[in-house]
């Protein structure tokens, strides 16, 4: 009973401690969805008044783009707060109560979803932005040119945006790499379409300023309409694959490799992996020699979640047994 006791123990202070590494990475990833928020909500007040004062619908485009950004940024960080958060919370229910002195993980696994629960509610608002852009530019298209035309004024506000979500894009991508953080990681490709969209307006401004064609100005806030939902269905289906259990057979390919290396697996009779937000969680059922003892089995299972751990990174692993037929003493 004792040596059940110490298992249990060593193996909740091993869970405890993964969870508290990814928890810290969680926060790490909030502050910088503040710093996220400051520019985009900056760049955008630029973009809307100097589109006001410089008449392109192209940039004022490019600000509605960026303020889908400054409102996905703030679902992130309700769901990452949530993630993070190690009070009950109305969201994810009451603590779970302990269990031989463990504490289970349901509650943090689930906390850990709600990061994906709230970025599959911002794709629903790129989405809807998108159509205000696409509508917009296309009712513009109609008038272009008739009172004003784009000015120096919208060209300095997209240079300004294309700067601006440069450095953003860099500061995502350099904290997703180093905190292998899947949420920073997807900002840093965000943002670096919003730095193309920024650029492209620029470039769109000058032209229609240069060379006083303006129906281009419309055009392009047109495109940047369908880019904008591009993103927004991309997010989409990303999360929904996501909830609905959905991990890539390659990956699952290489789990069920990597543990049938294992001299005593003789067969993965059932395999299932699973994402709660970034983490990985994997359930498998092998056959093992019917007559190998428990202690040799508890030794095996331990040994198979270490490696996978150490391989891919997988949060948790559930390992159960049964007997191979061929080799049952009668």
């Amino acid at each position: 009973m004792n040596n059940l006791a110490q298992y249990l123990k060593r193996e909740g202070a091993h869970l405890s401690v993964i969870e508290e590494q990814e928890i810290k990475k969680l926060q790490t990833a909030l502050k910088s969805l503040w710093v996220n928020i400051a520019i985009y909500l900056l760049i955008t007040l630029i973009e809307y008044w100097l589109a006001a004062i410089g008449h392109s619908q192209a940039l004022r485009a490019d600000a509605m783009n960026n303020l889908s950004g400054v409102i996905s940024t703030l679902f992130l960080i309700v769901g990452l707060h949530t993630a993070t958060d190690s009070d009950d919370h109305f969201l994810v229910g009451k603590r779970i109560p302990l269990l031989n002195g463990r504490n289970d993980d349901r509650m943090q696994l689930s906390r850990f979803r709600m990061a994906t629960i709230f970025t599959l509610i911002t794709s629903f608002i790129i989405i809807f932005i998108a159509g205000q852009i696409i509508f917009q530019g296309a009712r513009d298209m109609y008038t272009a040119g008739i009172s004003h035309h784009p000015n120096r004024y919208s060209a300095l506000g997209a240079g300004i945006a294309t700067v601006l979500m440069a450095v953003v894009c860099y500061f995502n991508y350099h904290n997703g790499k180093r905190l292998n953080n899947a949420v920073l990681s997807a900002a840093a490709k965000d943002s670096m379409g919003d730095v193309v969209t920024s650029f492209g307006t620029l470039v769109t401004v000058l032209m229609a300023f240069g060379f006083k064609v303006p129906w281009i100005d419309s055009t392009v806030s047109i495109i940047i309409g369908f880019f904008v939902l591009w993103s927004g269905l991309v997010i989409f289906q990303e999360c929904t694959l996501n909830l609905a259990d959905y991990v890539d057979p390659d990956l699952e390919q290489r789990i069920k490799t990597a543990i049938i290396q294992f001299d005593e697996v003789h067969q993965i009779m059932a395999f299932r992996s699973r994402y709660n937000g970034d983490v990985l969680i994997v359930e498998m059922l092998i056959m093992v020699d019917a007559n190998m003892d428990v202690m040799t089995l508890y030794d095996l299972t331990e040994r198979i979640e270490k490696q996978l751990e150490r391989q891919f990174q997988i949060f948790d692993v559930t390992t159960q047994a049964v007997p191979d037929p061929g080799e049952v003493s009668h």
